[in-house]
């Protein structure tokens, strides 16, 4: 049974982190979704004595999940972390938060927001933004800077039209010189 080696360990325990399954699921064919059988049994079985199971992967080149896509079957969450457009190193801790699966989450809870670890008078902190709010904010500033729609949206990784709405939206609510 999958598990066996941290089972004796689980007494009284309410959460498990797996971290991460590549290295503690070893032989195991990520393509293969037969493979995943044992693993996702023993979940359900934690999930039945009142576990909570947080499970970390990584992404494949695509920038999907590696391997089969049964491993989401029995999830209520899957949480895609992804770099922003515009990431540097000196930026530290900044990603963006996107619900791939969301079980139970509705509405403005499934929006994709950036978050970014701030240290501020020594305490660290995190501040999130919606994503949708920081295109808007990115599309006046390089438009302020004399690109191009078209740049801007290469730039940004979206259409040239999505850069144009929101450059209209910008100078009617009086954010750009019309």
């Amino acid at each position: 049974m999958a598990g066996g080696a941290i089972e004796e360990h689980l007494q009284g325990v309410c959460l498990l982190i797996l971290d991460n399954l590549s290295t503690l699921c070893p032989g195991i064919e990520e393509n293969k979704s037969e493979a995943w059988t044992p693993v996702q049994e023993w979940i359900l079985t934690l999930r039945k004595r009142g576990m909570s199971v947080l499970m970390i992967h990584h992404s494949g080149k695509n920038g999907g999940q590696r391997g089969t896509s049964r491993r989401e079957d029995v999830l209520d969450t899957s949480i895609n972390l992804k770099r922003p457009v515009d990431y540097s190193p000196a930026d530290g801790a900044r990603f963006e938060v996107h619900l791939e699966k969301a079980r139970g989450i509705h509405g403005d809870d499934t929006k994709a927001y950036e978050a970014k670890l701030d240290v501020r008078d020594g305490a660290a902190q995190w501040t999130t933004k919606d994503l949708a709010d920081l295109d808007y904010e990115r599309v006046i500033q390089l438009t302020s800077e004399g690109l191009t729609t078209r740049e801007i949206g290469e730039e940004l990784g979206f259409g040239k039209s999505k850069a144009n709405r929101l450059q209209k939206r910008a100078k009617e609510e009086g954010a750009l010189a019309k």
